[in-house]
């Protein structure tokens, strides 16, 4: 995490005004990467959560598939502290996996993390409207510099916060429902999973290992912005991906 000698007004503007030339997720994706390259930062992971509830409806990361399948088998989201606090605030903050506050009970997450290149950052919670949220958080690994770091800059945390303002605008935009696709496997998949088949079932069926089916199924949860099969069958329902 830098100093934010590196990226003084002028350039934070010209950031501003191309992440809001961004049409397309993976454009977004790619101009808020390495805008926070800058920062220090190597990662982010952007979550806007449907109403009254906590089911993911849309999201933009870099974590890698192997972290984001971990996260969800381990049932990480359930005791993830940085997510509950990001619930519990409306305020950038600060969290390290040297922090005990944070760390305190979740040592085997924080060590898990911290492998995939996830040690500190800074996450901020965001409003879609009275009854909707979202949540950025930006990450760095573990190096000699931070390894004992307890608090960020604040000039820092204000940048973030309006980096990620903006982020959440242009992302409101252009994460519509009508960008969603399936391809024709994960369509397979699906499909069969909405007949009640399980993983080993569909994987026998489709000559494939179980353990790739899992990722799939994972990827598409990912994709259509829910946390269980039975929400995903409904969502691409509803959104008209299924036969």
């Amino acid at each position: 995490m830098r100093e934010l000698s590196g990226l003084k007004y002028a350039e934070m503007a010209k950031s501003i005004a191309k992440m809001k030339q961004c049409t397309m997720p993976d454009e977004l994706q790619e101009c808020f990467s390495i805008i926070i390259s800058k920062l220090g930062f190597q990662q982010f992971a952007y979550m806007r959560f449907a109403r009254n509830n906590v089911d993911i409806e849309h999201s933009i990361y870099t974590f890698s598939e192997a972290w984001k399948i971990k996260y969800f088998q381990e049932g990480y989201d359930q005791v993830d502290p940085v997510f509950i606090e990001a619930f519990s605030t409306t305020d950038t903050f600060f969290w390290s996996a040297c922090m005990p506050e944070f760390a305190k009970g979740q040592e085997a997450f924080f060590k898990e993390s911290t492998a995939y290149g996830i040690f500190n950052g800074l996450t901020t919670p965001l409003k879609s409207n009275a009854k909707a949220k979202a949540v950025m958080t930006i990450v760095a690994a573990r190096t000699e510099e931070n390894k004992d770091m307890r608090q960020a800059p604040p000039a820092t945390v204000a940048m973030i916060r309006i980096l990620s303002e903006c982020f959440h605008q242009v992302a409101i935009q252009i994460l519509v429902p009508g960008d969603l696709e399936l391809k024709p496997r994960q369509k397979q998949v699906l499909t069969m999973a909405s007949y009640g088949m399980s993983s080993r079932e569909i994987a026998a069926a489709l000559d494939k290992s179980e353990a790739y089916m899992n990722e799939l199924i994972t990827g598409i949860l990912h994709k259509l912005g829910t946390q269980s099969r039975p929400a995903a069958v409904r969502r691409a329902h509803e959104l008209g991906l299924l036969d």
